[in-house]
Formats: structure tokens, sequence, C-alpha cells
């Protein structure tokens, strides 16, 4: 299933330097070209950021709660499905604390972390899309 960015989503990545964006897609995994195509390159990442998701859970912190708690329901929810989380926020953010503190070991450089407050209204939407 292929990922579409909306206007607003696209208008919310406009401020992200493109520094920024290319070490996010080299955290999962892209080669960003030369020139920088946003638009592609984040449709690109949504897919790959849900599946790391999958396979590891998403590294939140308490600062997450708003950003989770904003997001609709059922997107949030299969967000959660997809980690084999609770679909509560705090539970959510108990269990994304623990993959923030190995962020915080062993992937000190990830962008993950940082622009995961940014991506998180697409990667919901992508989840709810995709189940």
């Amino acid at each position: 299933m292929s990922f579409a960015l909306n206007p607003t989503e696209m208008q919310t990545l406009a401020m992200v330097p493109d520094q920024e964006l290319a070490a996010m897609a080299a955290d999962l995994s892209l080669l960003p070209d030369e020139e920088i195509d946003r638009k592609a390159m984040v449709e690109a990442m949504i897919p790959r950021l849900l599946a790391v998701a999958k396979m590891e859970g998403l590294p939140f912190s308490k600062y997450d709660a708003d950003d989770l708690e904003e997001l609709p329901t059922h997107h949030r929810e299969a967000l959660a499905k997809a980690m084999g989380w609770s679909t509560s926020v705090r539970a959510m953010l108990r269990a994304g604390g623990k993959v923030y503190k190995i962020y915080r070991k062993e992937r000190t450089n990830s962008q993950i972390p940082l622009m995961l407050p940014l991506m998180l209204p697409m990667l919901a939407r992508y989840a709810a899309e995709a189940s």
C-alpha cells in the first residue's frame, strides 16, 4: 500500500531542514537523493517507520502525551495494535518509554525520537489505512 501526504502534512514538514529529513531517511535505511524531494522522501519513510514500530515499538516520552491524545482514536488504536500495545495513551507512553531508553543508550544519534512527534499523525494515519 502506498502512502500519500496531504497538503496539511506537507505544510508541517516545510519547517524541517533537509539535513534532518536525510538523517531520518538514513535511520530507516533509505538513501536520500542528492536533491531532496521532501514529499517523495517522507512518503517512502512512513511505511518503513511503521515497520520499525512493528518490530521494536516507538520511542515515546512523557512529552508525547498530548500528541498521542490529539490523534483520532482509530488512528491511535491502529498504531498501538500494529505494535502489539494497549491502546490507552498511558500504556503507550509506558511501553514507549522503555523503547526510548534503548534509543538513549544505543542509538544516541537517531533522528527517530526527535522527528516522531512531527511524523506521528502521518504514521498513525498510515497505520489505520494499512490495517
